[in-house]
């Protein structure tokens, strides 16, 4: 019986020592590093709510210069003008405000400029005349735009990637999206003049892809200004 006791005594005694060490020495949990993002939280925030605002203007631009409308009423084709250079020129200072933040940024200001500046060269020239010198830098007009666009969507996709990822991605895959609408309406175009049909499908829908994408950019840009805004700092 003694010798039973002694048994059960060190045993307890050997779980009590090791209870003890445990205590001494606890695990080493790794702590939780979060990561701070590289631009400036509070003038992206300011900023790029300020383009929304422009996009907002720029297709009310957009819409008095359509077809429609200009027929209805004349005189908001030339109002339609100067707001979008006005909106095109208050793009491209903006963006250059931001630009420390993202150097595409800069880059798709450059282009807004020119945009902006090709579009009162226009003014002057109207469907009849001077055919053969507005259609190349109608041209030139149209490529500077996709250019500047894309240094824009960049510029977006850089600047979200430690704030929001998900949203960083969606810039990406809206560019995609642009280019494949854009290349849709070259493409329909060139093959209307062999195959008819086919090709006005083919533009009429990269046509309505374009309007949505018009639209989800809209919608990205909203969000990235609220990403920004309601970003802790």
């Amino acid at each position: 019986m003694d010798e039973l006791r002694k048994d059960q005594m060190e045993e307890r005694t050997g779980e009590t020592g090791e209870n003890i060490r445990e205590m001494e020495f606890p695990v080493d949990q790794p702590e939780q590093i979060v990561k701070k993002p590289s631009v400036n939280i509070p003038l992206l925030a300011k900023w790029i709510g300020v383009l929304f605002w422009l996009i907002i203007a720029a297709n009310i631009a957009s819409l008095f210069t359509s077809e429609n409308v200009t027929n209805a009423v004349p005189s908001l084709a030339f109002a339609g003008q100067i707001l979008n250079i006005v909106t095109t020129a208050a793009y491209g200072v903006i963006l250059l405000k931001i630009a420390s933040e993202s150097i595409y940024y800069r880059n798709s200001a450059i282009c807004c400029f020119i945009t902006a500046v090709v579009a009162v060269a226009m003014i002057p020239v109207s469907d009849d005349t001077d055919l053969a010198l507005a259609i190349p830098v109608v041209i030139v007009s149209v490529v500077v735009s996709m250019i500047g666009e894309y240094y824009e969507y960049k510029g977006h996709t850089d600047v979200l990637n430690d704030v929001s990822p998900a949203l960083s991605e969606k810039w990406i895959r809206l560019w995609k999206w642009y280019m494949g609408t854009f290349l849709g309406i070259i493409g329909g175009t060139v093959l209307a003049v062999m195959i008819p049909l086919i090709g006005m499908i083919i533009v009429l829908g990269a046509a309505i892809g374009t309007m949505v994408v018009s639209v989800v950019k809209i919608v990205y840009i909203y969000k990235t200004a609220k990403a920004f805004r309601n970003y802790p700092i």
